[in-house]
């Protein structure tokens, strides 16, 4: 995955916090798409806030690096990671200029 690559997050997708916990609801779609409920870890909730189109996942792993105590690397792995699973389950699209 290119790590200049830039994705905002789908419409029709909530971030809510409930007791401290970060979820991803969708609410919008199949019945099927709104039984899928994704508990977001702190990091998660980081990446997911900053995926707006404007920051490319590089930028978003150096702020990661910045704010968590994790190597440059490591966010980086992370950060690739999440964002594939994020668009696997078509939570975030990739933006037209950087396919």
């Amino acid at each position: 995955m290119n790590t200049e690559r830039k994705y905002r997050r789908r419409n029709g997708v909530a971030r809510r916090k409930i007791a401290g916990e970060a979820f991803l609801i969708p609410v919008c779609g199949t019945p099927v798409d709104m039984e899928n409920i994704f508990v977001l870890n702190p990091v998660g909730d980081f990446i997911w806030q900053r995926l707006d189109g404007q920051q490319s996942l590089a930028q978003i792993a150096e702020q990661i690096s910045g704010e968590f105590d994790i190597t440059a690397g490591q966010s980086l792995a992370d950060t690739r990671e999440f964002v594939s699973q994020l668009e696997t389950n078509q939570l975030v699209e990739l933006l037209e200029e950087n396919r």
